[in-house]
């Protein structure tokens, strides 16, 4: 079974820091947006919120796939 999640990401920058990358992300199908500040923080918020998705997922789907596999 594989997690698909879907994020609306916006990025702004500042013409006098072109490194400096920040936004926010928002996660489908809510409205909740989730802000960063840099590249660090952009993977820490989705790692954050993909493993949150994973963690609610029921066990018994995960188990399923692994025994179809096997056959």
């Amino acid at each position: 079974m594989r997690l698909i999640k879907t994020f609306i990401l916006r990025l702004y920058t500042d013409p006098e820091q072109r490194e400096q990358i920040c936004g926010d992300l928002r996660a489908l199908p809510g409205h909740k947006t989730f802000p960063f500040k840099n590249n660090s923080d952009l993977l820490t918020l989705l790692h954050r919120l993909v493993n949150k998705e994973v963690k609610d997922l029921p066990m018994t789907a995960a188990q399923d796939e692994k025994d179809s596999d096997l056959s």
